[in-house]
């Protein structure tokens, strides 16, 4: 049986994050309704509620990106409460004002999280500053 204690459930977020295969099926850890803060990024702070704008979002994400990896440094959960800390990596797609295609991505940033009944309700991801550096 798998767990639905809120650290087993974003822990099982990421594991399936990082599978490309499984990527689309973090939304099934949301609730239908479940809200994502996402600060700036990529573009400006975004805020959308449901699975079906999240696998958007994380199909514009795939779209620009190749070998995308995320590890999780930290998660520490108080009650229904998780936060993580992570590190990012991915390779630039296309070229954008701020990277040029082919750019290596890392990050280091923090997101929260609120599971409720084993399902997550709430997200909100505070990227940290993004370092490129040319393919080489």
């Amino acid at each position: 049986m798998t767990s639905t204690s809120p650290k087993a459930v974003v822990a099982r977020f990421w594991e399936m994050y990082n599978g490309p295969d499984t990527i689309l099926q973090t939304a099934d850890l949301g609730a239908e309704d479940c809200e994502h803060h996402q600060a700036a990024l990529f573009g400006p702070p975004a805020h959308y509620v449901g699975r079906k704008p999240q696998i958007e979002r994380i199909r514009m994400v795939a779209a620009a990106l190749s070998d995308c990896c995320v590890t999780p440094l930290q998660i520490v959960a108080d009650g229904e409460d998780v936060a993580c800390r992570y590190a990012w990596t991915a390779t630039w797609r296309v070229p954008l004002a701020r990277f040029a295609a082919g750019a290596k991505l890392q990050m280091e940033a923090l997101c929260f999280f609120t599971v409720r009944d084993g399902l997550i309700v709430r997200i909100n991801d505070g990227p940290g500053a993004i370092t490129a550096h040319a393919e080489g």
